[in-house]
C-alpha cells in the first residue's frame, strides 16, 4: 500500500490514535525492510506505551514509567537520545557496577558518554553521563543539572538509608529540567507523580503491565535440599545458590541490599 493510499485508508476509518500509530509504524518498517535488506537484521519497533512516554518527554513533561523487568524501560531513553534530541542527560543507577555496565554498553554504540561514580569522573562533559544519584545531588540542589535527569530504579525513594537523598534531589530539581523515573517494583507510581506535581511539575504516568520475561515462584526451602553433587556448601545464601543451580534453574542473578 502506497503512502497516499495509506492516508486515505485512515481517513475513512475510526481508529484510536495509538492503534493508528502502530499500523503506520509497522508499515514504515516493512517499507524499510523491502527497500534495504540490511534493515531486517535488527529493527527495534517501540510499543505504544514506549511511544507514549517519548511523546510526553518531547512535550517537556516529566514521566513516571512503570513496567516489568525486561519490558524495555531503558529503550525509551535510548530512543530519545538517538532520535535527534539535542539536550544533555544524566542517567542514574543504584550501583557503580550497573553504571559501569551502562557506560560500556553505550560507549560501544558510539555515544558521547561519560561516567561519574564517587571518586571516578570520566568525561564529565559528555552529552550523556551515567552516574550514581548521590554524585549529582549537590549540583541539582544548587540549581544546576542536565536537560534530562533519569532515575532508574527509583524505588530507592523508599530505602531507609538512601531514600532521603533521592527525595531531596527530586524535590529540588530545577523547573527546566525534565525527569524520567523508571521502575517495575513500585506499587504506587501515581502517588509518586502526585508528589512531584505538588512541587509544581507537569508529570505523566505511563504504565505497562505485560511481563515479557515469565516469572515463576519457587520455595527456597526446597532448593536448599538440592545442592550441587560432590560439593560441600556452608551458609544459607551459598546453599540457596547451589540449590538453584542443582535444580537446573540457572543461570542465576542474586540481588542483595548490601555487599
Amino acid at each position: 500500500m502506497k503512502a497516499g493510499k495509506l492516508s486515505n485508508f485512515f481517513a475513512g476509518k475510526r481508529f484510536s490514535s495509538i492503534y493508528r500509530d502502530d499500523l503506520l509504524c509497522k508499515w514504515q518498517i516493512r517499507q524499510m525492510q523491502t527497500n534495504n535488506s540490511r534493515f531486517g537484521e535488527r529493527i527495534s519497533l517501540p510499543d505504544s506505551w514506549q511511544r507514549k512516554a517519548l511523546g510526553f518527554l518531547r512535550e517537556g513533561k516529566d514521566v513516571v514509567l512503570h513496567a516489568p523487568t525486561g519490558a524495555g524501560k531503558t529503550f525509551v531513553f535510548e530512543q530519545l537520545v538517538e532520535s535527534g534530541w539535542k539536550g544533555r542527560a544524566v542517567y542514574t543507577v543504584p550501583t557503580r557496577a550497573l553504571a559501569n555496565d551502562k557506560f560500556r554498553e553505550w560507549q560501544d554504540r558510539g555515544w558521547d558518554v561519560g561516567l561519574v561514580t564517587g571518586d571516578l569522573h570520566h568525561r564529565p562533559g559528555a552529552r550523556v553521563i551515567v552516574a550514581t544519584l548521590e554524585t549529582q545531588r549537590n549540583s541539582i540542589c544548587e540549581g544546576g543539572g542536565p536537560d534530562l535527569f533519569v532515575v532508574d530504579e527509583y524505588q530507592l525513594l523508599g530505602d531507609e538509608q538512601r531514600g532521603p537523598g533521592y527525595e531531596v534531589t527530586l524535590a529540588m530539581a530545577p523547573p527546566g529540567m525534565r525527569l524520567l523515573l523508571m521502575s517495575g517494583s513500585v506499587g504506587n507510581p501515581a502517588e509518586v507523580a502526585e508528589w512531584l506535581c505538588g512541587h509544581g511539575r507537569r508529570v505523566e504516568v505511563v504504565a505497562e503491565f505485560r511481563r515479557p520475561v515469565p516469572q515463576e515462584e519457587v520455595f527456597a526451602e526446597a532448593l536448599l535440599k538440592r545442592p550441587f553433587k560432590g560439593r560441600k556448601v556452608r551458609g544459607h545464601w551459598p546453599k540457596l545458590v547451589s540449590g538453584v543451580l542443582g535444580a537446573g534453574l540457572g543461570p542465576l542473578l542474586l540481588f542483595a541490599p548490601r555487599r
